[in-house]
């Protein structure tokens, strides 16, 4: 019998697997594979090209002990990262923790459209 964290973690893979079927930025799920991606890599701000195969990942400057300066948008950090299969990568962004469960059913809930909840009740419908 599978725990409620095996079954989130395979609901997001089910989500991620029918979220990559039509890749268009004007895509319902291309939020979802930006929230994702920004949660995973924790940026500011992420681009998914899905011509090119390149994400783009915005940060902050990296921190260091002196005090943050939130003026400091010049000295922001950007990333390019590129992929070859947009759902493996997709699905590697998956971790386990207690946080992460939550943020995935967040996820579910709102791109899934899950009218109740993720937790095994020994029921079968």
């Amino acid at each position: 019998m599978k725990n409620q964290d095996q079954i989130v973690q395979d609901e997001m893979r089910k989500l991620i697997t029918k979220s990559c079927v039509n890749l268009t930025k004007k895509s319902e799920y291309y939020s979802f594979h930006k929230a994702l991606f920004k949660y995973y890599f924790n940026a500011l701000e992420v681009a998914i090209d899905y011509d090119t195969a390149i994400i783009s990942l915005w940060n902050s400057k990296p921190k260091n002990m002196q005090a943050i300066n939130l003026y400091g948008v010049n000295e922001a950090v950007s990333e390019k990262v590129s992929y070859s299969n947009l759902e493996e990568t997709l699905k590697g962004c998956l971790e386990n923790g207690e946080n992460q469960q939550r943020f995935y059913k967040t996820m579910l809930f709102y791109y899934n459209n899950v009218k109740e909840p993720l937790v095994d009740t020994g029921v079968s419908a």
